[in-house]
């Protein structure tokens, strides 16, 4: 996998319902294949963790955190459970085009 750096992927998600199928579904169809989706649930009220436990992706990692925590800490904690060479985020509410990750790390092998 030398040639395929593990990417993490972090996705904090407050109450985030509404687009999570279309944000997840946008990483599962990735063309680049070796990624991890930190999902890092700050204490969501809603069926977030529902929607999440319905793909059985062993590359799906839930954290559910007992305190709601700003955007910018949240991605933090995330960030120290990710093992990726590689650390990108995404939104609930974004989604990916299906060449994002593998155009992102060839950009970035290449640069070292």
């Amino acid at each position: 996998m030398k040639n395929r750096p593990l990417v993490s992927i972090i996705m904090n998600c407050h109450n985030g319902e509404h687009f999570l199928k279309d944000s997840i579904n946008s990483i599962i169809n990735q063309s680049y294949k070796n990624w991890e989706l930190i999902f890092w649930d700050n204490k969501s009220t809603d069926n977030s963790r529902k929607i999440l436990k319905l793909y059985n992706d062993k590359r799906i990692k839930y954290y559910y955190s007992n305190r709601y925590n700003t955007l910018y800490k949240s991605r933090n904690l995330a960030i120290k459970k990710a093992k990726g060479k590689f650390i990108s985020f995404l939104d609930t509410d974004d989604m990916w085009g299906r060449e994002k990750l593998r155009k992102q790390v060839n950009f970035l092998k290449k640069k070292k």
